[in-house]
């Protein structure tokens, strides 16, 4: 008889396991959503005539890439970096370099040279020779991708194998960011200094708006499928116990590099489609501020999700642009107020705390499934007393 509640009990508890832990890379539910998400954004040049709205979408796009390169590294690898616009604006900053040398072989300059303004108000006659290369458009796009992952290794190489982590980090980030913010502004000969690069040709229109989204779908399945792998299992690994990592044999610091080159890749990704879309590249793009602004939305909508950086994303910079134009002395305010009270009610951001509250419920769900599974030891009993063939009779509620 115990034998046989014993199996029985195995198999229903197998069976719950099995329905409860196979879950998909990408649930329906999300494919569904997403799908649908998309193709509002997508179609939005149909049925949309506000072109203010159709330029906010490139941007929230742009942002919720930049965002998700911060998720990589902080929410699931643990490494919080303070200057993650660094990468984000050497891609942004080459591929304006690009346009506007482009632009200004067509578009004279008020003194007649075929040279970006900002070269001419410094007193260059020409375009730098080390700078010409980057006419090619099709050369700079791989600079403007090269160049910040190959700075990201470089940096990953230096601070992660010698083990420098955690709050040491996020300073040495900051002090890059501000490096760069400060190289940006003395050179203003070559990068325009205070005043950016603007005034050139960029690309705004549905076409493009189609590619920035394409590109956001696939960053977001290669960031799904990266955490939901093997690699993606050491990253939280090592995040949740950098020594118990080790200890396993993981070579933590080859891992940490190889997210962040990652993660720098698709910072100087969004950056570089940021600058061909708005048309408009600032220092500020590049410095310390811009990158806690990004992980401000990462927090508010989830760390360690990979939808969360999305939600925050929009719903931040959503409400940072609708109302600073509806209520300009309060919005600061009121946008301030609204990451306080998500890091006060959902610690875990938005997305997070939905999944842990998703998690709870099936918990709870598979707990009474498995006592409602157990077999009826009392009538088996009497079976077996009366010298009947035991069955296992099921409860039910």
């Amino acid at each position: 008889m115990q034998q046989i509640r014993t199996d029985a009990h195995i198999r229903q508890v197998s069976r719950t396991v099995r329905n409860i832990r196979h879950t998909p890379m990408i649930p329906l539910w999300a494919i569904i959503g997403g799908t649908a998400i998309v193709a509002l954004i997508g179609a939005y040049p149909y049925y949309g005539t506000d072109a203010y709205v159709l330029s906010l979408l490139g941007k929230f796009l742009c942002y919720a890439i930049f965002a998700l390169s911060i998720d990589l590294i902080w929410g699931f690898t643990g490494i919080l970096s303070l200057g993650q616009a660094v990468y984000f604006g050497i891609g942004a900053y080459v591929i304006a370099l690009s346009l506007k040398m482009n632009y200004t072989l067509t578009h004279a300059t008020r003194y007649g040279h075929k040279i970006p303004d900002f070269m001419e108000w410094n007193g260059l006659t020409e375009v730098p020779h080390f700078m010409t290369p980057l006419m090619n458009k099709p050369f700079a796009v791989v600079c403007a991708l090269a160049v910040p992952t190959l700075l990201a290794f470089l940096f990953g190489a230096i601070t992660f194998k010698r083990h420098i982590y955690g709050v040491y980090c996020a300073v040495i980030t900051l002090a890059e960011a501000l490096i760069l913010q400060d190289f940006i502004i003395e050179y203003q000969a070559y990068t325009g200094g205070f005043n950016g690069i603007t005034d050139y040709s960029n690309y705004s229109g549905k076409w493009f708006l189609w590619f920035i989204l394409a590109v956001t779908v696939a960053f977001f399945i290669i960031a799904r499928v990266l955490t939901h792998s093997r690699v993606g299992t050491v990253l939280k690994s090592v995040r949740d116990n950098e020594l118990r990592a080790e200890f396993m044999g993981y070579n933590v610091a080859n891992y940490r590099i190889f997210v962040f080159c990652v993660s720098a890749f698709m910072a100087a990704t969004a950056g570089a489609m940021y600058a061909a879309w708005v048309g408009l590249v600032s220092f500020l793009d590049t410095g310390p501020v811009y990158s806690i602004e990004a992980v401000i939305w990462t927090a508010v909508g989830g760390r360690g999700t990979v939808v969360g950086p999305f939600v925050g994303a929009f719903l931040v910079k959503g409400a940072e642009f609708f109302l600073s134009g509806t209520l300009a002395e309060w919005w600061q305010i009121i946008v301030g107020g609204l990451f306080i009270a998500v890091v006060l009610i959902m610690p875990d951001g938005i997305v997070g705390s939905l999944a842990k509250w998703a998690r709870h419920r099936r918990r709870a769900i598979s707990r009474e499934v498995l006592e409602d599974s157990e077999p009826n030891v009392e009538a088996c009993q009497l079976d077996w007393d009366a010298g009947a063939t035991p069955k296992v009779q099921e409860k039910t509620r």
